[in-house]
């Protein structure tokens, strides 16, 4: 048998010698090859790409690629995660270091002397930005690390300084599009912008609204990009019907936020709010926002006792404005079952199961990386898709 057909054998996993005629006809037939891949994840089909040539061409036609993610419309699970420490651009595979995630060397050369930045990722896409040489305009791209495919977005019609970008991709309500929004932020009283780039219309268009006091990275959750204010109160921005609403939390849910917030975000389809409870310094109270924005429920408690047990050093560098460890992210767990965190402790990055109290460490920090407790760049949450771009 010759080293195509054994290639063959290997990947529907038998013997070489124990070959059907059917998997032969199936390996042969593109139309019935081509059915097959795409009913699996990204994740299991951009590993078929090296069997030959051909699935090769097959696995990088870009009509397999929208018709992948139109069968496929969200990513399987979280493979890892992108983030910056200073100027440097850090991966973070949840499966250990000897599961890469994609490089983005793809973007190396776009703008001669400039690092990467990652500002936003969603459903498999990341939305990244390099700064102008006097740091004044950031040139925004929208890239798929799976497909190493990336388009540099047009720059608005006017330079607003200090943006924070949010990218927007339903593949459930818009299998073909995405929207980028940005968003300028000011300590002064004053009118408030949005810009909206539209992958449909390949066009900016100015939003500008009343001014609200938040700050930070937006979640896109629900439709909407959400932040909270400094007063806790919940701002979201409707991204079909572009407008801007304020949300003021009742008195008993401002109880709930008396403590330290370590983390705000989407997690297994969920607005989720992280809490570091002053009074009990080893545990955490994780909220979940009800889909209709009625309140905040308690959705469970975490004991990180069994974390600090085993990395003393979170407990021994803690003081009253240093906790120790810094919640990064939160995923759902395997099979829709439970959550994960990924907790930034001294030296290392960690993923923690609350339910099953065990972690595993994926990442050590050497010291110029040990700011990462002090992270205020965006962890960009990362699964596997084909969506064109």
């Amino acid at each position: 048998m010759n080293k195509q057909a054994r290639k063959k054998a290997a990947i529907i996993n038998v013997a070489p010698s124990e070959i059907s005629p059917a998997a032969e006809l199936i390996a042969n037939n593109v139309d019935l090859l081509t059915e097959i891949l795409l009913r699996l994840p990204a994740k299991s089909t951009i590993r078929l790409k090296s069997v030959s040539k051909h699935w090769l061409s097959l696995l990088s036609d870009s009509q397999f690629a929208t018709n992948h993610s139109t069968r496929n419309p969200r990513p399987s699970s979280i493979s890892g995660f992108y983030f910056n420490i200073q100027e440097t651009l850090t991966l973070v595979s949840l499966h250990g270091p000897r599961h890469n995630l994609p490089s983005l060397s793809f973007l190396d050369g776009l703008v001669e002397g400039s690092t990467i930045k990652v500002a936003h990722s969603c459903n498999g896409l990341l939305l990244c930005y390099i700064n102008s040489i006097n740091g004044y305009f950031r040139q925004y791209i929208v890239c798929n690390p799976t497909t190493k495919k990336y388009t540099l977005l047009p720059k608005p019609d006017e330079l607003v300084n200090g943006w924070s970008g949010c990218l927007v991709f339903d593949p459930l309500k818009s299998p073909r599009h995405y929207k980028v929004v940005i968003d300028t932020f000011s300590f002064s009283p004053g009118p408030y912008r949005i810009d909206v780039y539209s992958s449909q219309s390949l066009c900016w268009e100015k939003k500008v609204f009343s001014h609200h006091n938040f700050s930070g990275h937006g979640v896109f959750w629900n439709g909407a990009i959400h932040w909270l204010t400094v007063d806790y109160f919940l701002v979201r921005f409707d991204v079909d019907g572009e407008e801007l609403i304020a949300m003021p939390n009742s008195q008993s849910l401002k109880k709930k936020f008396r403590h330290k917030i370590m983390y705000f975000g989407e997690c297994g389809g969920g607005l989720i709010l992280i809490q570091y409870r002053l009074h009990c310094p080893d545990g955490l109270r994780i909220l979940e926002l009800e889909r209709d924005y009625s309140g905040w429920v308690v959705k469970c408690w975490v004991n990180l006792m069994p974390l600090i047990t085993a990395f003393p050093e979170m407990e021994s560098r803690r003081n009253y404005y240093y906790h120790g460890f810094k919640v990064l992210c939160a995923v759902k767990g395997e099979n829709e079952r439970g959550f994960v965190l990924l907790i930034a402790i001294p030296g290392r990055i960690v993923s923690y199961n609350p339910k099953k109290k065990t972690w595993d460490v994926l990442r050590d920090l050497v010291p110029r990386e040990s700011n990462a407790l002090d992270l205020n760049s965006y962890v960009a949450p990362f699964g596997e898709t084909f969506f064109p771009v």
